[in-house]
């Protein structure tokens, strides 16, 4: 299988404090060490986990360095946002009124026919969209 992960999913394998979801996220981590799926994030992610764990109080500068360091070595099929793609998220933004940065997940998704798990609370309410799956759904 093949998923774009948002950065809420990522997220939950460095900061799994009161946070939920925390076993599923994991085990999608588990999985993609043992190449039994894909994943693919925009570049976009790695600024936003970087910025979230940039905030919370448990993290100093050296351990958001070490966790992005970590992510990069992962080496995900991270990439570069093409026009098509940014025209799709700008679009999403407008309909849904929500952010690009949030949209571009979506977007990416639309685009390239990959299911989305996500744990960003503004994507709940985009369901209808298809294609998008709750990270506590999640069946894996």
């Amino acid at each position: 299988m093949h998923y774009i992960l948002d950065s809420s999913v990522i997220v939950k394998w460095f900061n799994s404090d009161k946070e939920d979801c925390v076993d599923q996220a994991i085990k999608l981590m588990d999985l993609y060490e043992d190449n039994e799926i894909e994943i693919t994030i925009p570049e976009l992610a790695f600024y936003e986990i970087a910025n979230a764990l940039r905030y919370n109080k448990n993290f100093l500068s050296s351990d958001v360095k070490k966790v992005i360091t970590n992510l990069l070595d992962m080496q995900f099929n991270a990439i570069t946002v093409e026009t098509e793609m940014m025209d799709l998220a700008i679009e999403i933004a407008f309909e849904d009124n929500i952010s690009v940065y949030d949209a571009i997940f979506l977007s990416i998704s639309s685009y390239l026919m990959i299911p989305l798990i996500t744990a960003n609370p503004r994507h709940h309410k985009h369901l209808e969209r298809g294609n998008i799956i709750l990270l506590k759904d999640i069946k894996i």
